[in-house]
């Protein structure tokens, strides 16, 4: 909900700087809504790509479970790695 509401935020402020700019203003309001604009949207978007998702069963074959543990709300979660890519997975314990 809130990252719906932060995204519409920032689109809302990167259009709002291009009709400034496109009506003519000829000071720069238009550069602070756009850099916000830019920071909250792209953040939202950027965000997506980088956390993965949790698991909840063993990520496939050629990971190890490692003896990292994070926990969150809903319980403690086991790192688990891939040494022939490095990709790291997270599973919740179960």
């Amino acid at each position: 909900m809130l990252r719906r509401f932060v995204l519409i935020l920032g689109i809302f402020l990167i259009g709002a700087s291009a009709w400034l700019l496109a009506i003519g203003q000829r000071h720069q309001a238009f550069i602070p809504a756009l850099i916000w604009g830019i920071l909250l949207a792209g953040g939202i978007i950027f965000e997506r790509y980088i956390y993965k998702p949790t698991l909840n069963c063993s990520p496939g074959p050629g990971f190890i479970a490692t003896a990292e543990k994070t926990s969150d709300e809903n319980g403690p979660i086991t790192v688990w790695h891939n040494p022939n890519t490095g990709e790291r997975a997270y599973v919740r314990d179960s």
